[in-house]
């Protein structure tokens, strides 16, 4: 069971963080604000927002979306296993595809993704917009915005992949 967690968090995790950059990214396409999550985590340590800052903001970016993916995946595991009191409520459609496709999870996981986006901007808002080494990611507005938006639709994707990902592992 733990290296199926193992395998779907690492799958589910990078997938999910790809779609949440498509998401916090996708106001370019428009000429919008967005804020440039890479940028601002990478030159934490170059101190100047360039390829190489975000490189390295991807890097750790990827590696925690792993880490949050397997803290999904642990929930995901309980509800399935439905040890004690956690018993999900089944939303089933298509009930005669491969898999069970739920639609409890995604919800959870949107529930699930909204709080952590809310505590990631509001921490992420007194810390890194005061003290920040690079003027122009000290704008606390679109940092939330993004980060409620992104969260949110990571925590969907991951819990949504985690579930199915898990029923074929298991």
């Amino acid at each position: 069971m733990v290296t199926s967690l193992f395998l779907s968090s690492v799958l589910t995790g990078l997938l999910a963080t790809a779609v949440m950059l498509v998401f916090l990214y996708l106001p370019i396409l428009w000429n919008g604000v967005y804020y440039d999550t890479l940028g601002a985590i990478g030159s934490l340590w170059t101190r100047e927002a360039n390829d190489r800052s975000r490189l390295l903001g991807a890097i750790v970016l990827f590696a925690g979306g792993i880490l949050f993916a397997a803290f999904y995946g642990a929930f995901v595991l309980m509800f399935m296993i439905e040890s004690g009191g956690f018993r999900g409520v089944p939303y089933i459609i298509f009930p005669n595809a491969p898999t069970t496709i739920d639609l409890f999870f995604p919800f959870l996981g949107l529930v699930g993704g909204f709080g952590q986006g809310i505590f990631m901007s509001l921490i992420t808002s007194f810390i890194i917009t005061d003290f920040h080494p690079v003027e122009k990611f000290r704008d606390p507005f679109p940092l939330i915005l993004s980060f409620l938006i992104g969260h949110t639709v990571f925590g969907v994707t991951v819990m949504f992949f985690q579930h199915q990902l898990l029923q074929l592992l298991l």
